[in-house]
């Protein structure tokens, strides 16, 4: 009992001490909604760049969240993909397909209900009109993972409490007719997770938690016998990212201090038995500090990771996995630090998380914004209650 009480001691302090993710690889519960008079999209505003990437994100209300589309150029002229009803104080969970035609969220109904238990999935074409219900039961604090050839989701559904852990399944679910394939089963587990796929799309890697630790581990797209890889942490992991090519990934974990457990970025390869790396090994000063949410750049070489503010102010760190001298995703902000979120898919823009305090106790107040690397940054919208959901190509979807 004196290693569980422990154990999640160290979990509940590790939430409170670090800046969650977006959504790339989420794994902190997120709030939940589902659609209820959705608004047609409408086209972008008269001077706005149709052409260049556009950012995709979510607006919370506590009522009803909206859905928004921006050109990187000219993030102060949104266009609304949708208003999404739901129940009231939470809000909905989204995640864009592979061909940015669509977005499938996580959803509480309006009339309310357990989020752990009763979420369902939706799917929504970018044009906002008429979503379509996929399946029901679920746990709206997971994030929904698409497969490479956008045909499925794979969502978590958890089942009954255990003494010390919980039993829970991951099933893919087919968004053509909503049919469900069972993916596994994890009993009697402090956390389970759905990681991403790997490109070819015939295995699915998984975060599991235990009172062992975290561990990474895969399963076959078609469901089988799971199987552990890598041990991220004796303690926390958290905020994790296949890399492009879906044979490494990066994370954060807790890592003790003289004083109090850190939050540390790391890398591994996903074979079984590999030792996870610091990524301060190749850039020696991330040491100091927390780092925030390792976000992969599209080329699969550079990193970029959040650091605890020095001097006032610090910008989001690139680094390099094949040498070279440690780079920043500047322009920084004038305070505080920036949270990676996302990166364009041709890596010239990067979407952040600006905080104006000076750590994650004391974070301040928060914005979305948009670095053009090396050239400047823009204020997306005008309040602190966005949430980064995706990129696109370009506005011509």
């Amino acid at each position: 009992m004196r290693t569980l009480i422990a154990f999640l001691l160290v979990v509940v302090l590790a939430a409170v001490a670090t800046i969650g993710c977006d959504g790339g690889g989420k794994a902190t519960p997120t709030p939940t909604g589902i659609a209820t008079g959705v608004a047609t999209r409408t086209p972008l505003p008269t001077g706005v760049p149709a052409e260049g990437p556009q950012l995709l994100y979510k607006e919370f209300g506590s009522e009803a969240d909206v859905i928004w589309l921006a050109a990187a150029a000219a993030p102060q002229s949104p266009a609304k993909v949708a208003e999404v009803a739901h129940a009231s104080g939470e809000g909905i969970s989204a995640s864009l397909s592979p061909d940015g035609k669509r977005i499938a969220y996580l959803a509480l109904a309006a009339a309310g209900g357990d989020s752990t238990q009763d979420a369902q999935a939706w799917l929504l074409d970018m044009d906002g009109a008429k979503p379509r219900l996929l399946a029901s039961g679920l746990d709206g604090g997971s994030k929904l993972i698409w497969s490479p050839d956008g045909r499925s989701i794979v969502a978590r559904r958890n089942g009954p409490q255990a003494q010390f852990g919980q039993a829970v399944s991951l099933l893919k679910v087919n968004v053509s007719d909503g049919s469900e394939t069972p993916l596994m089963q994890a009993d009697d587990v402090l956390e389970l997770f759905p990681m991403g796929y790997s490109p070819d799309g015939a295995s699915l890697y998984f975060t599991q938690t235990t009172l062992k630790g975290t561990y990474f581990g895969v399963v076959a797209a078609t469901g089988g016998t799971p199987r552990l890889l890598v041990k991220a942490s004796d303690q926390w992991a958290r905020d994790w990212h296949l890399s492009p090519d879906g044979t490494r990934v990066v994370f954060l974990a807790g890592q003790p201090t003289d004083d109090r457990i850190a939050s540390r970025a790391f890398v591994a390869e996903l074979v079984e038995g590999a030792e996870p790396q610091p990524l301060s090994d190749f850039a020696g000063t991330l040491d100091a500090g927390d780092h925030f949410n390792p976000v992969w750049r599209p080329d699969g070489q550079r990193i970029a990771v959040g650091q605890t503010p020095v001097d006032g102010s610090s910008a989001a760190a690139l680094v390099s996995l094949t040498g070279g001298k440690l780079e920043e995703a500047t322009p920084g902000p004038d305070q505080g630090f920036d949270v990676p979120m996302g990166w364009s898919p041709a890596g010239d823009y990067l979407a952040v998380r600006s905080f104006e305090g000076s750590s994650a106790v004391q974070a301040g107040r928060e914005q979305l914004v948009i670095i053009e690397l090396g050239k400047g940054r823009q204020t997306v919208g005008d309040n602190g209650k966005l949430e980064f959901i995706g990129w696109l190509a370009s506005g011509s979807q």
